[in-house]
């Protein structure tokens, strides 16, 4: 597959559809080694089940640990830090991702918790939490949706998940 290629499905059947998309990707062949950290970074800003279209279906993450469990990588965790007006650990349990962890063994991370560090890149200085540095490899799990102040809210600004509030 190309590289920069946009990889399109559509279907009402999440996890089904991830697994199949993602063995057109292939990740996996992006992945250092078996052992790699992988996080993956869903969209839960707010404590809010995804039928309100405001977070990321439980789903389609259960689809990804099971497609990377299938290639041999159970390292994996599921991090998160919600917005300065929520509690991370209330939107793991609302939007159904405390039974998700449990029922595939994949630790959640709250970065609302976590240490951070300073990086500067390019001039401009900016925290970034800890766990997030650790991983060897990230999932972002954006939800696209509107916004207030960007319009439209897609991959980039759902990593603000993990820079501390």
């Amino acid at each position: 597959m190309n590289k920069n290629a946009l990889a399109v499905i559509y279907g009402n059947t999440p996890k089904k559809m991830v697994l199949e998309i993602l063995n057109y990707l292939n990740i996996e062949d992006n992945i250092k080694s078996k052992n790699s950290l992988i996080g993956i970074k869903p969209n839960l800003v707010v404590s809010k089940p995804s039928t309100s279209g405001a977070t990321t279906s439980p789903e389609i993450v259960a689809g990804i640990i099971e497609y990377l469990n299938c290639k041999g990588f159970y390292n994996l965790t599921i991090l998160e830090g919600s917005w300065v007006g929520d509690r991370t650990s209330r939107a793991f349990k609302e939007c159904g991702y405390v039974d998700l962890s449990k029922h595939y063994n994949v630790p959640l991370i709250d970065l609302q918790r976590d240490s951070y560090r300073q990086y500067k890149i390019d001039g401009i200085c900016i925290n970034i939490c800890d766990k997030a540095m650790e991983l060897d490899y990230l999932i972002n799990v954006p939800v696209l949706k509107g916004h207030c102040q960007t319009y439209l809210t897609c991959a980039l600004k759902n990593l603000k998940g993990c820079i501390p509030d």
